[in-house]
């Protein structure tokens, strides 16, 4: 047997933090700034950024409150990917490093810069007021306070998930619609959308799901994954999207937009033939008139180039075509038996 046991010791590094700077009322367009300092392992990116500002350069601008991963107030692009910083480790950070050694850190990505890594949040709190994220009881005024209204466990499991946002933005950040179309509803709309929908306490349903497949809504979508991919709290958000969908189309049917008809459109084609019959799709989804007004000069140039998809007899299904029907089927009598339960 030994003395006294050594001290345990963490191994230190020097680092380099690149960090976005921005400041409107003095500067001209945004750069970085890099702010080297020595840490040790077990050390967040948080942490290193209090670190600067506290001793290297106090004009360093950044959101932060619980430091525990609860708030969401750090969110912010570590190495290109949307993040908590008090949840985000340095040492797991030097791996993904493009330049060895150098953290980047910028803000988060579709909405307004307000200065370094604060980006105003306000935009999405009007998408919320808009979209009514909140529960509007069904329950008359008069009974409220006299008696809790309650929910199964059974219901409560369907948008447990939904309840741990955090409104990080993170999938804000993320959401490739949103760059090209600022309008567009957002993942975490929808995600907290679909939370209240599903809440049988509610009584605005359908006014909620009326906005939601309007114009810049659930329908434009295109399925990237990214906002799940980056959820910081691991919600399932694609599930919520399809569910509002889901939902769309059983209340309102295909007829109701152009995005519920391509979905339909979509659908049959994979059914009959296993792929899409891409000449025919605009026409299904938007109609005769819209298609000619708004597709015909493409279509024309795509002609003069020989890249038009084949005509509709000359799509053939694809192979295995009767066995994937079976399975199509099967599916979807599936997913109409469980809808039935749930009901139920």
């Amino acid at each position: 047997m030994t003395g006294a046991k050594e001290a345990h010791t963490e191994p230190k590094r020097d680092i380099t933090l690149r960090v976005h700077r921005f400041n409107p009322q003095v500067d001209g367009k945004p750069y970085f700034d890099d702010y080297t300092i020595q840490v040790e392992k077990g050390i967040t990116v948080l942490r290193a950024l209090n670190y600067i500002k506290e001793h290297v350069d106090a004009s360093v601008s950044f959101r932060a409150f619980c430091q525990a991963g609860i708030c969401g107030s750090c969110g912010m692009r570590i190495n290109g990917i949307s993040k908590l910083a008090c949840t985000t480790q340095v040492w797991d950070e030097l791996d993904r490093c493009k330049e060895p050694g150098v953290i980047r850190i910028e803000p988060l990505r579709n909405m307004p810069l307000i200065k370094d890594l604060i980006v105003d949040m306000d935009p999405l709190v009007d998408k919320m007021k808009h979209y009514s994220n909140w529960v509007v009881s069904s329950m008359p005024e008069s009974r409220m306070g006299k008696k809790e209204f309650l929910v199964s466990e059974e219901e409560f499991q369907k948008y447990d998930k939904a309840t741990d946002c955090i409104l990080c933005a993170s999938c804000v950040s993320e959401c490739t619609i949103l760059r090209a179309h600022k309008e567009y509803v957002s993942p975490a709309i929808l995600l907290k959308s679909y939370r209240m929908n599903v809440d049988s306490r509610d009584s605005i349903h359908d006014a909620r799901l009326g906005e939601l497949v309007k114009d810049h809504g659930v329908w434009d979508c295109t399925h990237c994954y990214r906002c799940q991919e980056t959820c910081v709290k691991h919600i399932p958000i694609m599930d919520a999207i399809h569910g509002i969908r889901e939902d769309a189309l059983e209340v309102r049917g295909v007829k109701d937009s152009s995005g519920a008809k391509h979905a339909e459109a979509f659908m049959s084609d994979i059914e009959k033939k296993g792929k899409l019959v891409e000449a025919t799709l605009p026409i299904r989804t938007n109609g005769m008139a819209w298609t000619l007004q708004n597709l015909l000069p493409m279509a024309m140039k795509m002609i003069m180039k020989r890249r038009t998809p084949p005509p509709p007899p000359l799509v053939k299904p694809a192979k295995g075509i009767k066995k994937f029907r079976e399975m199509f089927r099967e599916m979807t009598e599936h997913v109409r038996a469980e809808k039935k339960s749930h009901k139920k």
